[in-house]
């Protein structure tokens, strides 16, 4: 498979199949053995990555919550990256008729590409993850988190914190918050 296509598969697949490409039925483990990744449980993954009960949902949701057998912690950022590129694409959608409309508020519109710029980071979190570059980790996710939640501020500037687009937002942001707290236990 092509590394162009294989990142767009790994953007579109669940969890449970992040899991199983990086387990090993993808050979993508194999190429990470070079680097001294911790691993742990999806449980235990949750719990060192989540402040508040919110998080710890979001981390259940998207990484799961057995706790045996041990994984890579790469496994659970690919499952949180996936999982914030999904989100991210929906919201984008979801707020395009925003960004390209002549009469909304031009702050709100011009952050509308803080989300496309998300989306491209995670994207490429993804391939750096199907390729075991890690250390490119620390460079994609933390632009991702800026870029989602200056859009998270400009909508709530324009249109304060109980607009369905800020909200929408601010879950993109916490499930980029979750993949950068994973990241960490990664590297």
């Amino acid at each position: 498979m092509e590394k162009p296509a294989a990142v767009f598969a790994v953007l579109s697949m669940s969890a449970a199949d992040a899991l199983v490409l990086l387990a090993g039925g993808g050979g993508a483990a194999d190429a990470c053995s070079d680097w001294d990744v911790p691993s742990m449980s999806a449980a235990a993954a949750c719990q060192n990555a989540s402040t508040a009960r919110a998080m710890s949902q979001i981390c259940a949701d998207e990484v799961g919550t057995v706790t045996a057998p041990d994984q890579e912690a790469n496994v659970f950022v690919l499952a949180a990256v996936n999982a914030a590129a999904r989100s991210y694409e929906a919201t984008v959608g979801y707020l395009w008729p925003l960004v390209t409309d002549p009469s909304a508020p031009g702050a709100a519109r011009a952050r509308g590409g803080a989300g496309l710029r998300a989306q491209q980071q995670m994207g490429a979190a993804a391939g750096h993850l199907y390729g075991c570059e890690l250390a490119e980790l620390v460079r994609d996710v933390p632009a991702a988190v800026v870029a989602v939640d200056d859009c998270a501020t400009a909508l709530l500037q324009v249109f304060g914190v109980n607009s369905a687009w800020y909200r929408t937002v601010i879950g993109d942001r916490d499930r980029s918050m979750l993949a950068l707290r994973l990241t960490g236990l990664a590297i």
